[in-house]
């Protein structure tokens, strides 16, 4: 497996773990750790070096996401927790909040969401099911997110999910092995979306670097009434005689 994006929900990373020992060989890799003396929660997002991802900021003060650009393809990794005492009472607010944010790009987020009394087979919720999955569901809805996963990833739960604004974004979608000792299932799919990489061997200038008082001090030398002097065609040939 080669996989160009990989998600990693619930990292457990903190500021105290460098980027140095998370990095993969030629990917670059975008993370969100939280704040606090909490364990848990957190993710990272991989993405090839050769698709030139930049790493994009959203509003929200959602608590675990971090997203990233590809050309026009907009790629998220989120995980929502529902211990209120760690990430507030507000955080599924905060994560419609991020969906209506986001919906009207091209996108594809992934990640473990914890809501399993979702039917996503039948695509459904059931009268008794709590208000913050009832929100999140009709938001996914109102939103216009196509969601791709119909396998269990966690027991008998669908809680890891794979959301894209066009349908045909997203294909092939399987729900595979554990990965190590978690008890959620890992989910591979395809992503088609063409990408063109640019090798450029343009040499480009660092003008910051630039001894700007020596040029000065050259410019001093020059006899810029004579430089100014005469015909505009003489002038422009005399001035390009100092470069």
């Amino acid at each position: 497996m080669n996989p160009d994006i990989v998600g990693v929900t619930e990292s457990w990373c903190t500021p105290a773990i460098f980027n140095a020992e998370l990095l993969l060989h030629n990917y670059e890799l975008f993370r969100c750790d939280r704040s606090g003396n909490h364990k848990g929660g957190d993710v990272l997002l991989y993405v090839k070096s050769t698709f030139k991802p930049t790493e994009y900021a959203v509003t929200s003060e959602f608590v675990d996401s971090v997203w990233c650009t590809v050309n026009d393809l907009l790629i998220g990794v989120c995980y929502r927790s529902s211990n209120h005492k760690i990430v507030g009472c507000d955080n599924d607010s905060k994560l419609l909040t991020l969906l209506q944010e986001v919906n009207n790009k091209q996108i594809v987020l992934m990640g473990d969401f914890n809501h399993p009394d979702i039917n996503w087979s039948s695509y459904a919720v059931p009268d008794d099911a709590p208000q913050c999955c009832k929100d999140f569901f009709n938001c996914v809805d109102e939103c216009f997110l196509m969601q791709h996963v119909s396998d269990p990833t966690r027991e008998n739960y669908i809680l890891d999910l794979v959301f894209s604004r066009e349908p045909e974004l997203v294909s092939d979608v399987q729900v595979i092995e554990n990965l190590g000792n978690t008890d959620h299932n890992m989910i591979t799919f395809r992503v088609h979306h063409q990408q063109r990489v640019i090798n450029s061997m343009r040499p480009m200038r660092d003008y910051h670097r630039g001894d700007y008082q020596s040029i000065k001090e050259q410019l001093k030398t020059v006899d810029w009434e004579d430089v100014t002097s005469g015909y505009m065609c003489t002038r422009w040939i005399t001035l390009k005689a100092y470069y």
